[in-house]
């Protein structure tokens, strides 16, 4: 299909699988109940999203009403793809989908916030801790929250795309995001602090790399006639790690092929629709180390690759900047995102708190002992 083969080729990969995916459980969906997929009649539509609204979550669980709208959406997507009517607006799948909201509407689960304290926390424990995973993921965290990049964004990065001032902060330019898919890039700003700690892991990149091509060229000379396979994988390792030479970040582990620890084994970006998965895993693990797992905060979930993201927009909402500062710096196309990531700080400086304070309520907060009684 011509509209798919374009979709492959100028939409972004998570939108392809996403929707790839929706499409498939709809159809295969239509065949087990002897529907037909496209077209579509109204009927089957909202039969078809009602049972996904009973057990279409996880477990057999009634699924949220985002996935919900978002399977709508699909279908609509493959009426328009196919140039004909779409279903989805039809009179009764609306008013269903008003039903869906009201019965399956809640809060989506945010991931927790890792703010200035709690980062400053993860970077004392790694400044205790030896190794060159400690010294990358320092300033991997680092440049997270001064940037508020996403975790495709952060592992795309290359080594040409820092450059210092003389200040003693940085600028990090990044040539693509996920709201920038033209590719015209922007520049971010890093602290001096950062850079510090971002110089620190460029010198110990560059050694590293250095010395595993160079172990590799001498294991390569050392193989006899008899050991071809053993020749081909390390051809194989010496040009994945000459592909790293531009790459910022790097992955950092036993190498099973040359016996070393701490070698350098490939870019810290995978393949596949989640480039920036490691990306998420240190940063659960980094914060884990230091007892920061989750807040027990309702709307709340664990710490997750888009944490430092959250942190940052909690603090600039807490420091009093507005909502187009914040979606500037985070590269939100619309105030949603930061407004939710920053509601729970920003009802402390609201209408009725500013009124207690005038009431000389505020700063009471009356005894920790009674609050406590409270509580329980």
């Amino acid at each position: 299909m011509p509209w798919w083969r374009a979709l492959q080729r100028n939409a972004p990969a998570n939108t392809v699988r996403a929707l790839w995916a929706d499409a498939r459980h709809y159809i295969r969906w239509c065949g087990f109940n002897g529907r037909v997929a496209v077209p579509a009649v109204p009927e089957t539509v909202i039969t078809y999203l009602t049972a996904l609204s009973k057990n279409g979550g996880r477990d057999g669980q009634p699924a949220a009403y985002g996935t919900v709208a978002r399977r709508k959406s699909t279908i609509a997507t493959l009426h328009e793809a196919a140039g004909l009517p779409d279903p989805c607006k039809d009179r009764l799948v609306r008013l269903e989908m008003k039903g869906f909201a009201g019965r399956l509407g809640r809060r989506p689960a945010q991931a927790v916030g890792l703010r200035r304290e709690d980062v400053q926390e993860i970077l004392a424990a790694l400044n205790r801790e030896e190794g060159p995973q400690a010294v990358r993921d320092a300033a991997l965290i680092a440049v997270g929250y001064d940037t508020l990049r996403r975790r495709a964004e952060l592992v795309r990065l290359t080594v040409a795309d820092v450059q210092a001032e003389r200040d003693g902060s940085g600028r990090l330019f990044v040539s693509r995001s996920k709201t920038d898919q033209g590719g015209q890039g922007r520049w971010c700003w890093l602290g001096p602090d950062t850079m510090t700690l971002l110089q620190r892991w460029l010198r110990l990149r560059a050694l590293l790399l250095d010395e595993a091509l160079a172990e590799g060229e001498q294991l390569m000379r050392r193989c006899s006639r008899g050991d071809a396979a053993r020749r081909e994988k390390l051809e194989r390792r010496q040009t994945r790690l000459e592909c790293c030479r531009a790459v910022l970040w790097l992955q950092i582990g036993a190498d099973r092929l040359t016996r070393g620890t701490d070698a350098v084994l490939g870019p810290l970006g995978v393949s596949g629709p989640d480039p920036g998965k490691r990306v998420g895993e240190i940063f659960k693990a980094r914060a884990k180390a230091v007892g920061l797992e989750g807040t027990g905060v309702p709307g709340e979930g664990a710490v997750s690759g888009h944490s430092l993201r959250v942190g940052a927009a909690q603090d600039l909402v807490a420091a009093g900047f507005g909502l187009p500062a914040i979606q500037q710096a985070g590269d939100w196309t619309s105030p949603t995102m930061p407004a939710r990531y920053g509601e729970r700080i920003a009802a402390g400086a609201g209408a009725m708190a500013q009124l207690a304070e005038k009431q000389g309520r505020g700063g009471v907060g009356g005894d920790e002992d009674d609050l406590g009684q409270m509580q329980k």
